[in-house]
């Protein structure tokens, strides 16, 4: 996972921190036919640019200007995302990779996923599990309104990426234990992600779902 760096941002009011990008991301998606990439991810490539649908959104990946760009009215596109977004093309530009599985496992099904989803690597379940703690009807609204849907037993599923679909499983807190949160991917997701970019993207999932600061 390449090193967060951060720098303080210009006085134009923003208040977030500038990302300053790895620059060998960039590289490494330029090696690639970004046609084939396109075809692979399920993306489309016009004038140069990607346009992904990310967190069922149109997101663009603009090479030539080294920029990730949101949509209007959806979550900035912050470092876990454009990382997300780079390594997805990346990826699916390096080989033919197969489809989807349709099926959900837990990260600790994934091939080196009980080694790698630990400690500094665990899924950043406790943001929500605080946040939504007895309220989980409140984290669905959260993912449903952003593209998710309802797929009992989950509390939600959501195709994040054309070829990467998340489900996620709540328990509330009650008298006895607290709440618990957990993940679940598509089987073949680490063909499209590795599993640090996964972690990456369960990062920026629950940023987005976290309710607004008052």
């Amino acid at each position: 996972m390449p090193e967060i760096i951060t720098k303080p941002a210009p006085a134009k009011g923003a208040g977030d921190p500038v990302i300053v990008f790895p620059e060998v991301l960039w590289e490494d998606l330029a090696k690639v036919d970004p046609v084939v990439a396109a075809t692979e991810a399920k993306a489309k490539y016009i004038d140069g640019r990607f346009i992904v649908d990310f967190f069922c959104a149109p997101h663009v990946v603009d090479p030539i200007a080294k920029l990730v760009t949101a949509p209007s009215g959806r979550p900035r596109a912050n470092f876990n995302k454009a990382l997300v977004l780079l390594v997805y093309l990346t990826q699916a530009g390096l080989a033919k990779t197969p489809q989807p599985a349709g099926r959900l496992v837990g990260p600790f099904e994934l091939p080196g996923g009980t080694m790698f989803f630990r400690g500094p690597h665990q899924l950043a379940t406790k943001p929500l599990e605080a946040a939504y703690s007895r309220n989980k009807a409140a984290l669905k609204d959260a993912a449903l309104a952003f593209g998710a849907y309802e797929e009992p037993p989950a509390l939600f599923r959501w195709q994040v990426l054309p070829n990467v679909d998340i489900a996620c499983y709540f328990e509330e807190a009650d008298d006895e234990f607290g709440a618990q949160a957990k993940f679940a991917f598509d089987a073949h997701a680490h063909y499209f992600l590795p599993l640090d970019a996964l972690w990456a993207l369960i990062n920026a999932v629950t940023a987005d779902l976290l309710p607004p600061r008052s």
